[in-house]
């Protein structure tokens, strides 16, 4: 597939902090700027998630149905032309459902809850051989549909905007510096944390694909196709990064 890089450098905020100012300043007078790069590609991986349920009186029953509909499901999708070494089993689970009644009687139920997820690198052969299984009468699937970048995808991305962030912070503290007539030292800070997510976890996905959260139900009669738009949007890898420069004035 042929992959086309968008590179987007983001608007970003720019401060200059003084010693005393803010509780992390450093000693001595420096600029703080905030670097932001976007690169995107359009992603290699179609990926699927089939919700599976069942419901039984008992317990046993209940397992071995939820045991039985999943191999049902595997086999419809493996006579279609899906790999079954790309076919995962996930969320297994049998819990207990309580109906009820009048004067504080009720029914005891049980319910089995799992999923099969199917990540391929996508093709026009592989959508189609995986809509045909999906349209099979004799399972009926609730399932959902994702365009994904592959892992090299992502770890190309991240390297690139990575590299291009601090870029992005460097031209603008040079453009500052020249500005204020100031003169930058050298690096007195890196911060690589995203600030939304409260400065512990990195939220980086830019996700524009017009497939994400929509499900598609197919019931046992036999129903069309779903007309689904198999053209992946780009995804993207955001990256934002904080330099502090010390500076002083120039003479």
């Amino acid at each position: 597939m042929k992959n086309r890089i968008l590179f987007f450098i983001a608007a970003t905020l720019l401060s200059i902090t003084v010693a005393g100012q803010t509780p992390n300043a450093s000693q001595k007078n420096s600029v703080v700027v905030r670097g932001t790069a976007i690169f995107k590609q359009i992603p290699e991986i179609l990926s699927a998630r089939i919700a599976i349920k069942v419901q039984a009186d008992k317990y046993y029953p209940c397992q071995e149905k939820l045991t039985r509909v999943l191999d049902q499901a595997k086999s419809v999708l493996v006579k279609r032309g899906i790999d079954k070494s790309v076919i995962r089993i996930n969320d297994l689970a049998i819990t207990e459902k309580r109906d009820y009644l009048s004067e504080g009687k009720f029914k005891i139920s049980y319910e089995g809850n799992s999923a099969i997820t199917i990540e391929e690198t996508y093709s026009i052969d592989y959508a189609r051989k995986l809509l045909s299984a999906l349209q099979n009468d004799s399972v009926a699937f609730l399932y959902t549909l994702d365009f994904t970048l592959s892992e090299n995808q992502k770890k190309d991305l991240r390297q690139k905007a990575i590299a291009a962030a601090i870029a992005d912070a460097k031209e603008k503290a040079e453009a500052i510096a020249h500005s204020a007539n100031i003169k930058l030292l050298k690096i007195n800070t890196i911060t690589f944390l995203d600030d939304q997510m409260g400065g512990y976890y990195e939220s980086d996905l830019v996700q524009e694909n017009v497939l994400t959260g929509r499900a598609f139900a197919m019931s046992k009669t036999g129903a069309p196709i779903p007309e689904i738009d198999f053209n992946p949007k780009e995804i993207g890898i955001r990256k934002s990064i904080t330099v502090e420069w010390l500076i002083e004035d120039e003479k």
